[in-house]
């Protein structure tokens, strides 16, 4: 693929797109043509004259950069010159792909973030324990497979595995090992009215995250988390509450009561005794 200068002919960027499997029997090269072109990205569609059975693998449905060449994303996917071309309109791609039969859109899609505590009322100075989990609720994760397969929902990822995540989520291609979820921030509001972050964290390749916070000062806590949004997902948001109870006073230890005098009396007459006791037997042993 090659980019030129229309005025001087100079070539500003090449791309080479790659056959991982060479099982194109006519040629070493793939069939392709752009689709449209938008924000500053070409999209180009692999397509085919004549179908075979079984169909090459690997053909891609390519994203670049107009200026740089450089590759935005790409998913497998075959077009054909016999059905419609990619087209993209209020930034949602619709195109149909002859891999599988099905007619996609890709967008940005919506989120969805929950949040709970663990134990939502505390005494002042425990720590507080913040979970919660961010799922992606785009509608074609309503289908009856998916719900199946993510009973809890299908879990927001981090922008840089959303290729190879979409391919294990809707093509039943492997799960990627190196998925990572999306940030966090954590903020509440506190009894004085003061609005403020406790921490941002990272869910995990399940969706779930969790941040520990020790509240300041006793009473009720408006939680807040947050995520933020991406290229991939909109923004979402939640919240739960905390009661953070005032530690009970410290009792002071019980002062001891002073002995009456004639516990005094009794116990030196005791040991006056004991001492007598025993000069009388060491005498009497003496005599002996």
């Amino acid at each position: 693929m090659y980019c030129r200068n229309a005025t001087t002919g100079e070539t500003i960027w090449t791309y080479t797109i790659d056959d991982p499997y060479v099982e194109n029997l006519q040629h070493n090269t793939w069939r392709f043509r752009p689709a449209f072109f938008a924000d500053g990205k070409a999209y180009f569609e692999n397509t085919e004259h004549n179908p075979y059975d079984p169909q090459h693998r690997g053909t891609p449905f390519l994203c670049l950069d107009l200026e740089t060449g450089e590759r935005v994303f790409e998913i497998p996917y075959r077009g054909s010159e016999w059905s419609s071309t990619p087209i993209i309109g209020d930034s949602i791609i619709s195109m149909y792909n002859e891999y599988d039969q099905r007619i996609y859109a890709m967008g940005k899609g919506p989120s969805a973030t929950t949040v709970s505590i663990m134990t939502d009322v505390v005494t002042d100075g425990d720590n507080v324990l913040v979970k919660g989990m961010v799922t992606d609720i785009s509608l074609g994760t309503e289908q009856y497979a998916l719900r199946a397969r993510f009973p809890h929902g299908v879990p927001a990822v981090a922008d840089d595995n959303m290729s190879e995540w979409m391919l294990y989520v809707y093509n039943q291609f492997e799960r990627p090992a190196d998925a990572m979820g999306v940030d966090v921030v954590v903020e509440v509001l506190d009894p004085n009215g003061n609005y403020y972050e406790v921490g941002t964290t990272t869910s995990d390749a399940t969706g779930n995250f969790v941040l520990g916070f020790t509240p300041p000062v006793p009473g009720l806590y408006t939680v807040i988390a947050t995520f933020a949004g991406s290229k991939s997902y909109y923004a979402s948001s939640a919240e739960t509450y905390l009661k953070v109870n005032e530690a009970a006073a410290e009792t002071p230890p019980p002062t001891p009561t002073p002995a009456p005098m004639t516990d005094t009396y009794v116990l030196g007459l005791g040991v006056g005794a004991i001492v007598a006791i025993g000069l009388v037997l060491i005498l009497m042993l003496r005599r002996l």
